[in-house]
């Protein structure tokens, strides 16, 4: 017997899109918590943090969009499931 449960499903899904956004968010905070810091730095200093923010940046946002991806598509898949559930529980009165 397979059982789903749907809350969960849900649940899921806007927990995979909330820790997205909260990974952002963190890295913007350490981002303007450096910023003092950054003005102080010059030469090979300044242009190694930028490559390396530059990465970073990009790699967040990568990361940021499939998670986001992951978690729509666990809700939709569980939206349809449950859409399933419903018609196949019709069918039997």
């Amino acid at each position: 017997m397979f059982k789903a449960n749907f809350g969960g499903i849900a649940t899921a899904s806007a927990d995979i899109i909330g820790g997205a956004n909260k990974i952002e968010s963190q890295l913007n905070d350490m981002d303007s918590r450096l910023a003092p810091l950054r003005s102080d730095w010059t030469g090979a200093a300044a242009e190694s943090y930028q490559q390396a923010k530059a990465k970073w940046t990009q790699a967040i946002t990568e990361m940021k969009q499939l998670l986001t991806e992951i978690g729509s598509q666990v809700g939709r898949d569980g939206e349809e499931f449950q859409g399933a559930d419903t018609r196949n529980a019709q069918r039997f009165g």
